[in-house]
């Protein structure tokens, strides 16, 4: 008995089409009106949809004078494309006045796979095993949002934000399972699946807490400590928040250092060397993340106390002029921005961090409170070099510190 022929048609990042195993169309990224059809019949096939709904599917808010003319072109077009097949066989067909696809010639696609492969990893009850090939089967199929080209077309925003959720519950059901069962492989697949997951949904917090936790469980510090300020930046910049205090404990933990004991204190100093190696000569005030702030607040305090001196904390707020909305980018790019003007206009033993969205804390040891005012001035006086949008203006208030006694 003969192989049934077959068609192929990958949806994932573009279109793709094959007719037994031959490529009748490479993969394409800009689609017409006919192959815009096309995978509207089929990802939407099983609605039935009368010609008036893909004529709105099609062209939405587009006017047109004719779109009954319009998608009878279209699928004219359509027609005469997919001949390129087999020019003997009809692919596309009417039924009750309805343009389909031909039930009689076998039809896959890779959403279907991706759909049925994540369907069998999520199902309750199955063991571990028989549910974690599926998942990584999923996983393959899913290399991007569904036909990019069209993301502005409202059925296709509806199908590729379902298709995106599916995929992430996939991930983090994969990454629980494979941590559950803790080997070291396991773990390396997790930190793998999700950050190809973070790639495509980096304000997904939940991925950061299967890659934080993960990291810990590996005894990556420097990968903690390298990835972590990453995305706390991230999550300041597009949404404001801070991460969870989950993942800043991870990150406390990862800034401790080795758990080896070690007694050379020659190898002590090398390791600690090493921390400023990339950034010698040091010059400017030392940065960090707020929750490493807090602990050095500790620190220069108790010396505060100590040594009569007097510790300011000056905060730093970027906002509108005269209470106006500014655009995220623009208080993006003046925060980068000062980030390198206070650096350059503190002292060496100086600290400041990131504190929320548009804001940086600094603290100083100054011999008289009197001196925010001359530190005040020396920032604004290097903002003035620095080209900030005219939107924006730069607002400090200092205070001084109590000392702990």
């Amino acid at each position: 008995m003969p192989e049934q022929s077959k068609m192929e048609i990958s949806l994932f990042s573009g279109m793709t089409i094959l007719w037994n195993g031959t490529p009748i169309l490479e993969h394409s990224a800009r689609l017409n009106k006919p192959l815009e059809l096309l995978a509207l019949l089929l990802l939407r096939g099983d609605k039935k949809l009368t010609n008036e709904q893909l004529m709105d599917g099609l062209w939405e808010s587009d006017e047109i004078e004719n779109p009954a003319g319009a998608l009878k072109n279209a699928a004219y077009s359509l027609r005469k494309f997919l001949q390129k097949a087999d020019k003997e066989k009809r692919f596309i067909i009417t039924e009750s006045g309805r343009y389909i696809w031909n039930p009689e010639i076998s039809v896959t696609t890779d959403v279907w796979e991706f759909e049925q492969e994540a369907r069998l990893a999520d199902q309750p009850g199955t063991p571990a095993e028989e549910r974690i090939p599926h998942a990584r089967r999923a996983l393959k199929l899913y290399t991007g949002d569904l036909l990019p080209s069209l993301s502005m077309q409202q059925w296709v925003i509806q199908y590729s934000s379902y298709l995106r959720q599916t995929y992430l519950r996939t991930v983090k059901n994969l990454a629980a399972t494979l941590c559950e069962r803790g080997g070291r492989e396991d773990l390396e697949e997790t930190l793998d699946i999700c950050n190809r997951a973070a790639l495509l949904e980096p304000l997904h917090e939940e991925l950061y807490r299967y890659i934080f936790n993960t990291m810990r469980r590996l005894d990556m510090k420097q990968a903690v400590l390298s990835y972590y300020p990453v995305i706390s930046n991230l999550f300041y910049d597009e949404l404001g928040e801070r991460l969870s205090p989950e993942l800043r404990d991870i990150y406390l933990w990862a800034s401790q250092g080795a758990n080896q004991m070690k007694e050379n204190l020659r190898q002590i100093q090398q390791d600690l060397g090493e921390i400023t190696r990339d950034a010698r000569p040091i010059h400017g005030a030392y940065y960090c993340e707020y929750e490493m702030f807090k602990s050095v607040y500790q620190m220069v305090a108790r010396s505060a106390a100590r040594s009569n001196s007097h510790v300011l904390l000056i905060l730093v707020t970027f906002e509108g002029k005269n209470g106006q909305t500014v655009a995220k980018q623009e208080i993006v790019d003046a925060m980068a921005r000062g980030k390198e003007v206070i650096r350059e206009s503190l002292r060496k033993g100086d600290v400041f961090s990131r504190y929320s969205r548009n804001q940086y804390i600094l603290m100083l040891t100054v011999t008289s409170p009197a001196d925010s005012v001359v530190v005040e001035n020396r920032i604004k006086d290097a903002f003035k070099e620095v080209r900030l949008s005219a939107k924006i203006e730069l607002r400090m208030k200092a205070q001084e510190l109590d000392p702990i006694v």
